[in-house]
């Protein structure tokens, strides 16, 4: 097996992107294939500096392993084995960690004669390390040992809210926690399709919104009978990919037109996918209509962080739990870490391989100091250490003093302190209304408390002074007059 040559290009990770980060902004631009930027509050594109920048790429021949011939799918293992799915040569190539080919799959024995895929388009592997394939053209789903030795065979459904005409075409596939598999197929519009672990059809899960154009929504309620015939009609959209978190919250993705181009499903297939953020998790919103972003893929990470790509800008959208844009790297082109048509995206730790069909090869990327920066300020905020998370916040905004996100965690981090002053001030620096408010009542509260005390100390005395001096002097006085008509002794004696 060949040592793997790796094709450096652009290497601006470690000290060479600390040294960048510190250097002048146009200096920096010049050596990076793509310019970073993030949305303000008021959904304007602001520049930032880029979160990752490409480390190197890696084609087959590299591998040792031949050219790739639009390669479909890629998937990082428990054990960070990396699996890539040779769609137009019909095997799996294996990699560890190193990016060093273990072993490549090309075929397997299936009942004593020997068996091959067919335009496979998927492929997620277990914790056992057991590949699941969705070989497309052959309308199944394979499951293979750690070997590659055949396990079994799923077919297609059998139901009977099936149409006649349903033509099975798995094209991704993923398996849960209790080993339940669901599979997205070509042309599916009513979600995804359910499996139980013998490989039994169960059910579509998470059907799609029906999406439409405003205008051609108008037109078809001022038209005429024959008119409306004769328009396309209003169909779901479909699913074109799925990640299932370690939670067992299943991330989709959907290519064509949607108003939720990204959803996050819980195990009713509901969607529970947060937007708190200053603009939505559908990529680019400063667009023409013929050009919005078009996800072909995601990778749900750890601490609620899942990147999403583009495959019509060939970037890669980032979002944490609650909807925040943390940034927004990549771009198509043909130099290094840029793409031609980006297929698939996973993580390997911190860093993030995406894969392009028509180039036919792999981009590891590398996070830079301001990007590791932000993932660790987003993980000790999900872990709830804010104080920690707070010190990051600081770094980050030493170099972007515009990422209002930061100010807005700062924010949280005095928060929790029961610094409500400061915290005010973070907020509104973060633009965040709703925090702010929150923080403003607890400032009041605590102000209040404060002054309680002494004020009441000094107020209840001058209040009772008040109330009972008049009826002292009253009494005084009638006291007085009534020893003065007993013959008492008056003034002048």
């Amino acid at each position: 097996m060949r040592t793997i040559v790796l094709k450096a290009r652009s290497l601006l990770i470690g000290i060479g992107a600390a040294a960048l980060l510190v250097a002048s902004p146009a200096a920096a631009a010049a050596d990076q294939p793509y310019e970073g930027y993030n949305y303000s509050y008021w959904q304007k594109s602001v520049p930032s500096p880029n979160a990752y920048l490409p480390s190197s790429v890696i084609d087959g021949v590299s591998l040792g392993a031949g050219a790739l011939k639009l390669p479909g799918d890629l998937f990082v293992g428990k054990d960070n084995r990396i699996y890539v799915l040779d769609s137009g040569n019909n095997r799996i190539l294996v990699l560890n960690e190193q990016f060093k080919l273990e072993h490549e799959i090309k075929g397997f024995a299936n009942g004593g004669k020997q068996d091959t895929f067919n335009n496979p388009q998927g492929i997620f592997v277990t914790s056992s390390g057991h590949i699941y394939v969705a070989d497309t053209d052959n309308g199944r789903i394979v499951e293979l040992d750690g070997a590659g030795m055949l396990v079994r065979v799923i077919g297609p459904p059998k139901s009977e809210i099936l149409p006649a005409d349903f033509r099975y075409a798995p094209i991704k596939v993923a398996l849960d926690r209790a080993n339940r598999m669901y599979v997205i197929g070509r042309g599916v519009t009513d979600g995804m399709m359910e499996f139980d672990m013998t490989g039994t059809f169960n059910a579509f899960m998470g059907a799609p919104r029906v999406s439409f154009n405003p205008v051609d929504l108008f037109w078809k309620e001022v038209s005429t009978k024959a008119q409306r015939d004769k328009m396309i009609q209003f169909i779901p959209t479909e699913f074109n990919n799925l990640e299932i978190d370690g939670n067992g919250f299943i991330y989709v993705t959907t290519q064509t037109k949607s108003a939720a181009p990204i959803q996050k499903l819980n195990p009713t297939g509901i969607n529970i996918l947060k937007a708190n953020g200053a603009v939505p998790p559908i990529g680019d919103v400063q667009h023409r209509v013929d050009e919005e972003s078009q996800f072909t893929d995601i990778s749900a990470g750890e601490h609620g962080i899942y990147h999403a790509l583009d495959t019509r800008k060939g970037r890669i959208f980032t979002y944490d739990e609650e909807g925040h844009l943390l940034y927004v790297f990549g771009q198509r082109g043909e130099q290094a870490g840029t793409f031609r048509t980006p297929a698939a995206i996973d993580s390997l730790g911190d860093d993030i391989l995406v894969l392009d069909r028509d180039q036919s090869l792999i981009t590891l990327f590398k996070p830079t100091p301001f990007g590791e920066a932000v993932n660790k300020a987003v993980a000790l905020h999900d872990d709830g250490k804010e104080e920690e998370a707070r010190g990051w916040w600081n770094q980050v905004l030493r170099v972007d003093g515009n990422y209002e996100l930061a100010y807005d965690g700062i924010g949280k981090s005095f928060l929790r302190e029961g610094n409500y002053r400061d915290a005010m001030r973070y907020f509104k620096l973060g633009m965040d209304r709703t925090y702010y408010s929150k923080a403003f009542q607890l400032e009041r509260k605590q102000q209040a408390r404060r002054y309680f005390t002494p004020v009441m100390s000094v107020l209840v005395p001058l209040l009772v002074l008040l109330w009972l001096g008049p009826k002292v002097l009253r009494y005084g006085k009638r006291k007085w007059r009534r020893s003065d008509g007993k013959g008492g002794i008056g003034l002048d004696g």
